[in-house]
């Protein structure tokens, strides 16, 4: 994230409940499948997307705020509906680098799956609609899914200072995949753990 000016003033933004935006961002930042290539287990799948145009999966509106003594940071992530390969579409995913460092998501619209999972193998999946509200461990590495047919936004609030990981989850993904098996999610095992 670029660096942001420090202002010790009290700083305010104006969410959008209906379109999952807000203003004034200081970053936007789109996801699309190429990515996120490595994340999805069917790669033929991904390929053949990827041969016919790249799309969007999701989009990340970020406004840091740093103080003289703080920093805290308000992200508000939106996932579109869809799938690849029959998995459905996700947010990338991360660790913090500081495990003291905890985060906060409230899931405003949509429906899905809130993956967690510690580096010693523990994984819960909780599951997601409008309201729900999840303190995130800084131990514990999170990914957003959306199985609804509609977008799912959330907002995220956390401190600049946890930083983030992506690389363990870039190299094996969660213990758990979410597809859509007959109109419904379906959690399989992960086959990048096979």
């Amino acid at each position: 994230m670029e660096p942001t000016h420090i202002s010790d003033l009290p700083t305010s933004v104006l969410f959008d409940f209906a379109s999952g935006a807000f203003e004034p961002f200081l970053q936007y930042t789109q996801r699309k499948v190429s990515d996120l290539h490595e994340m999805f287990a069917d790669q033929q799948a991904v390929a053949e997307i990827l041969k016919n145009g790249d799309r969007l999966v999701y989009d990340i509106r970020y406004h840091p705020f740093r103080t003289s003594n703080s920093d805290m940071s308000l992200g508000v992530t939106r996932i579109q509906p869809g799938t690849i390969g029959g998995e459905y579409h996700m947010t990338k995913g991360h660790y913090h680098e500081r495990e003291d460092q905890p985060e906060i998501y409230f899931c405003v619209h949509g429906t899905g799956y809130l993956l967690m999972e510690t580096r010693d193998g523990q994984f819960q999946a909780a599951p997601w609609k409008p309201g729900a509200i999840t303190h995130i461990p800084g131990m514990w590495a999170h990914r957003v899914v959306n199985t609804g047919s509609d977008e799912l936004f959330f907002v995220a609030s956390y401190h600049l200072a946890a930083g983030h990981i992506y690389a363990p989850v870039v190299e094996r993904g969660f213990a758990q995949i979410v597809v859509e098996q007959n109109g419904q999610p379906v959690f399989l095992p992960n086959p990048r753990r096979v």
